[in-house]
């Protein structure tokens, strides 16, 4: 039987994250202690800007951790792809009129649903490229027509 459900695991994309926030945590703080001592309304904004950056990387950092139910499931009647911060989307299979991997590693999975539509499910929120493989291979499986026995004459 095959795997219907893939999660999301970001590891790498959460890492980048928390380095990042530690950064503009120092710099922050540290933008946040010369302005108290220069009193500089520059320095303030500094620091604001350097706060406001750690906060939106803590926010997206939790947004993409691992939960329950977060990832893509390719079930026989539609395709739902979980996104990290506008939530689930359900596809019909019927909906869905092309597959196509684009990027220069061919590292996203784009899903074309009706005309102008498109779903991107993007290598970066799986935890391994073994991992994004499955899915992909698991989606453009689905979208190959079926094929018919040989007729016997």
């Amino acid at each position: 039987m095959a795997q219907d459900f893939y999660p999301y695991h970001p590891l790498k994309l959460r890492a980048a994250l928390t380095l990042g926030a530690l950064g503009a945590l120092t710099l922050g703080a540290w933008a946040l202690a010369t302005a108290v001592r220069s009193g500089t309304g520059l320095e303030y904004a500094r620091a604001g800007i350097c706060l406001g950056l750690l906060a939106s990387m803590l926010y997206v950092h939790l947004k993409l951790r691992p939960r329950p139910g977060w990832g893509v499931k390719v079930e026989p009647t539609r395709l739902s792809v979980s996104r990290p911060i506008e939530g689930q989307i359900e596809i019909p299979w019927s909906a869905v009129t092309q597959v196509k991997r684009n990027g220069t590693k061919k590292d996203t999975l784009v899903v074309f649903v009706g005309e102008e539509k498109r779903v991107l499910v993007p290598r970066h929120l799986f935890a391994t490229a073994s991992e994004f493989e499955k899915v992909a291979s698991a989606i453009e499986e689905k979208m190959q027509p079926p094929t018919l026995p040989p007729a016997s004459a």
